[in-house]
C-alpha cells in the first residue's frame, strides 16, 4: 500500500525499530530479482488471458484497464490473473507515497543499521504463486471483475480496520476476499514465517513486518508464536 492512511503508525514503528537488531519483512527487497519477477507475472507461453477468463469477463476487464493506471492495455492479454487482482486492489487505494509501506519500513531499518532479512524467500513468494493453478486464478479475478464496485467498497473498508488496528476484522476480510486460495496465500505461509520468526527472534531482538491479514486466527501468526513459547503484547 501507498496510501498515507497505512502510514499513520510510523512513528511507532520506528521507535521500535531503534530497538532491534534484526529487520525481516516477508522477502528481503535485496534478494529480489525483477527479471525472475516480471516472468512470474506474465502468462506462460501459450496462455491468453482472453481465453482463461472468456469473452464477458475480458470485455469487463478492458473497460476497467482504462480507468487503471496499473493495467497497461497494450500488455493486458499476457498478464497473470494475481498481477490484475493486485492492481485492481491498488487502483482502489490512493498512491500519495513514493514507496509500498513495507518498502519504506526496509528503507527505514537500513538508514538505522539494522541487519535485514526476510520470514520468507523472494523464491518461497513465486512457488506460492506458482502452486496455485491457472484456472483458479481465472477464476478469482472473474469474480473480482463481477463484484468490482463493491470490491472498491471492501478495500476501503479494510483501510479503515487498518487504520483502526482490528486485525481481527482484516483477517476476516481476507478470508471472504480469498476463498479457496487461503491454504495456499494465508495458512501455509504463517506456518512458514513463524517458524523462520522463531527462528531469528530466540538469537535477536526481531522486528517483523508482515501483512495484516496473516496475524489474527486460529491459525494465525500470533496465536502460532504463543504455542512456540512467545507472549504477545499488542503496543497500543
Amino acid at each position: 500500500m501507498r496510501d498515507l492512511r497505512a502510514f499513520e503508525w510510523m512513528g511507532l514503528v520506528e521507535q521500535h525499530l531503534s530497538e532491534c537488531a534484526v529487520f525481516a519483512t516477508e522477502f528481503d527487497f535485496s534478494e529480489m530479482d525483477q527479471a525472475a519477477l516480471r516472468t512470474a507475472l506474465r502468462l506462460p507461453e501459450g496462455h491468453d488471458l482472453e481465453r482463461l477468463l472468456g469473452r464477458g469477463a475480458w470485455k469487463r476487464l478492458q473497460l476497467v484497464a482504462r480507468q487503471n493506471p496499473y493495467l497497461p492495455l497494450a500488455t493486458l492479454r499476457w498478464q497473470h490473473p494475481m498481477a490484475i487482482s493486485t492492481a485492481l486492489s491498488a487502483g482502489n487505494l490512493a498512491t500519495e507515497s513514493p514507496h509500498s509501506l513495507d518498502e519504506a519500513l526496509w528503507h527505514a531499518a537500513n538508514r538505522l543499521g539494522l541487519e535485514t532479512t526476510g520470514v520468507e524467500t523472494f523464491a518461497d513468494q513465486l512457488q506460492t504463486l506458482r502452486s496455485i493453478d491457472l484456472q483458479t486464478h481465472a477464476r478469482q479475478l472473474s469474480g473480482l471483475l463481477k463484484r468490482q464496485s463493491g470490491h472498491q467498497r471492501h478495500v476501503g473498508r479494510m483501510m479503515e480496520q487498518y487504520r483502526r488496528g482490528d486485525i481481527h476484522a482484516l483477517y476476516k476480510s481476507a478470508k471472504r476476499e480469498t476463498h479457496g486460495l487461503r491454504y495456499a496465500l494465508i495458512y501455509r505461509r504463517n506456518a512458514l514465517m513463524s517458524l523462520r520468526f522463531v527462528e531469528i527472534a530466540r538469537e535477536r531482538p526481531l522486528f517483523c513486518a508482515v501483512g495484516a491479514a496473516h496475524l489474527a486466527g486460529a491459525k494465525g501468526m500470533l496465536r502460532l508464536l504463543k504455542h512456540a513459547g512467545f507472549r504477545i503484547m499488542p503496543l497500543v
